[in-house]
């Protein structure tokens, strides 16, 4: 067994309540990603479980179901654990998201890796379709013929590394995002709102006021007053 601890996850972590799940996800280090499992998230940190080798001294990725890829920092670990630190806290409304995504999961449709549980092809196309691309134009920008796009977004191949870099940064996430979940990139357009949840909404509308902001979407806070007439 191989153990080392760098100031655990500090004092002020300890104190914060941390949700107990099971959250699969992914990290990214290195210009790597790998299968994760959150095991408890509180506003300063996380513990996560992985087969792959985390880093101390490299900086971590972490895609998270409301803010998708977060950073942080391993500072301990143990076999297959990792005792993370987050060094902006995430928000309270965050912690709930991954609640209930973890609450999926348990219900028995946690069967793949990914915060939005959609498989990559389906991201793909769901991040194609709310730019406006169609198929043909897409497939041309990427370089590669329609069918083989056709074959991405159906599932039937999965892209080389080097292609899936060059489709992140056109759909305009990371590759993290692309391959473990892009919540709130491209969910909800002018043309479908009308069918998303309004926790959907919410975060969408989050994430746009914050990139326009230039802020972390925690820093955005929207409030609706229920009893106004």
């Amino acid at each position: 067994m191989q153990e080392t601890k760098v100031d655990n996850l500090g004092e002020q972590d300890r104190r914060q309540p941390r949700l107990v799940l099971r959250l699969h996800t992914g990290v990214g280090q290195a210009g790597r990603a790998f299968d994760a499992e959150i095991l408890n998230l509180s506003r300063n940190g996380m513990l996560v479980r992985t087969g792959a080798h985390l880093s101390l001294d490299d900086p971590l990725e972490v895609v998270l179901p409301q803010s998708g890829a977060v950073r942080a920092k391993v500072v301990w670990f143990a076999d297959e654990l990792y005792g993370c630190s987050f060094p902006e806290p995430i928000s309270e409304e965050e912690l709930e998201a991954a609640n209930d995504v973890a609450a999926i999961d348990e219900s028995g449709n946690g069967s793949r890796f990914g915060v939005d549980h959609e498989t990559l092809g389906q991201r793909i196309k769901r991040l194609r379709t709310a730019d406006g691309s169609s198929m043909r134009a897409f497939a041309e920008e990427i370089g590669v013929s329609k069918p083989t796009l056709w074959k991405w977004e159906g599932d039937q191949v999965r892209p080389r590394h080097e292609t899936m870099q060059r489709l992140a940064s056109r759909l305009g996430v990371t590759e993290l995002e692309l391959v473990y979940g892009a919540p709130g990139r491209g969910a909800v357009t002018q043309e479908d709102d009308s069918n998303a949840s309004l926790a959907d909404i919410v975060r969408a509308c989050r994430l746009r006021i914050a990139k326009a902001a230039g802020v972390d979407s925690a820093q955005v806070e929207i409030t609706i007053d229920w009893d106004s007439e």
